[in-house]
């Protein structure tokens, strides 16, 4: 129970320490990016603060893992080079006992995030956004031009543009994609602009209509043209984008959203691919210590490693930051394969959890008992 104690005493203050140090530079970042917008639209003091505490959750949790990464192996790169871990081995103590405490911390922190990311964080993600929408972005869903929108229409259509203009009624860069009933993808148009008729509808230019096959992933057939018209309802207006993310949707909300989305016949990959992640990412916590752990003890000499105490503690808090890296790539790497069709949304986020689970056993195999 002593050892327990001071274990997690150990862990706790490294990770305050990097836990402030993140909310910190985050905050500082995020306040110097918008300085300009929040100076130009004369938003009060009180306003931008009240808005960058509302996301801090939101920054946080992303940001949790590499504190628990970087807590663990510090303490016990400390442990290590204060003699600590060396004459628990004499006194025959396995240095499985110094490891559990660890790890009963990042359950309890994959706990805790998994619960704040379902209550706390979509809460007041959606209240700081909107909160930045009335008093910063003023214009609001009136600004005329919108970009990068994706929107989904009738008759299972998704249209994308890089540029929407309300009051010219035009769009460029635009792709219309259209669904069969099992989310198969029937038919894709790409124009380099749109042009809206009172009247008649949108107007394609310059572009290419592909057929595919029944399954969706084969072209079957592919025509260019000058000028096309596509049976589209839905006006320029109707195409403003909702204002809602993921991340400001709880685990029922989002399953629900989703479920609308698949309720007009269309695939909602990305959405899909967050409800799982939000499952999958709060095992973070567990899996980074699983290689931290043993990356401190192999560069620590009283964990068997080589080298001056302080080259192995600088060593393995790069080795910490190179692993902390490694690993959100693969949830992005996953959340590409799982948004294009080539792995199952469900199985796609679990990418990085699946790898660095074979990682950690590998290494903590490894550790000299």
């Amino acid at each position: 129970m002593i050892l327990k104690r001071y274990v997690a005493r150990e862990f706790v203050k490294p990770f305050l320490f990097s836990m402030l140090a993140f909310a910190l530079v985050i905050q500082t970042g995020h306040l110097f990016d918008r300085l300009q917008v929040f100076m130009r639209n004369e938003v009060p003091f009180r306003v931008i603060a009240v808005y960058l505490i509302a996301m801090l959750p939101l920054w946080l949790i992303q940001a949790l893992p590499v504190c628990t990464l970087i807590a663990g192996v510090i303490s016990v790169g400390n442990m290590s080079r204060f003699g600590e871990i060396l004459c628990l081995k004499s006194s025959g103590v396995s240095p499985w006992k110094v490891l559990v405490p660890f790890f009963w911390i990042a359950a309890g922190l994959t706990v805790l995030t998994f619960i704040l990311g379902d209550t706390l964080m979509p809460r007041a993600t959606f209240y700081g956004r909107s909160l930045y929408r009335r008093t910063v972005d003023k214009a609001g869903l009136q600004k005329p031009v919108w970009t990068d929108i994706i929107v989904l229409a009738r008759d299972r259509r998704r249209i994308s543009a890089k540029k929407l203009d309300l009051a010219r009624g035009e769009m460029e860069t635009v792709s219309v994609e259209e669904f069969g009933d099992r989310f198969n993808l029937r038919q894709a148009l790409n124009a380099q602009r749109a042009e809206w008729k009172e009247g008649s509808g949108w107007v394609f230019y310059d572009g290419v209509v592909r057929l595919f096959s029944r399954q969706g992933d084969e072209i079957i057939e592919e025509e260019s043209f000058a000028a096309a018209r596509l049976p589209i309802t839905e006006a320029p207006g109707d195409l403003v984008p909702l204002q809602v993310k993921p991340e400001e949707l709880s685990l029922a909300e989002l399953k629900n959203y989703i479920a609308r989305i698949n309720g007009l016949g269309i695939p909602a990959l990305r959405e899909q691919v967050h409800y799982y992640l939000k499952f999958a990412f709060p095992f973070t916590h567990i899996l980074v210590l699983a290689i931290g752990i043993p990356i401190a003890f192999r560069t620590t000499p009283s964990g068997g490693g080589h080298g001056r105490a302080g080259f192995g503690r600088m060593r393995s808090l790069a080795l910490a930051l190179a692993v902390g890296l490694a690993y959100f790539l693969l949830i992005a790497f996953g959340e590409a394969l799982g948004e294009s069709r080539k792995v199952a949304p469900w199985a796609a986020v679990w990418i990085a959890n699946a790898v660095f689970a074979v990682a950690g056993v590998f290494l903590l195999k490894r550790i000299n008992g």
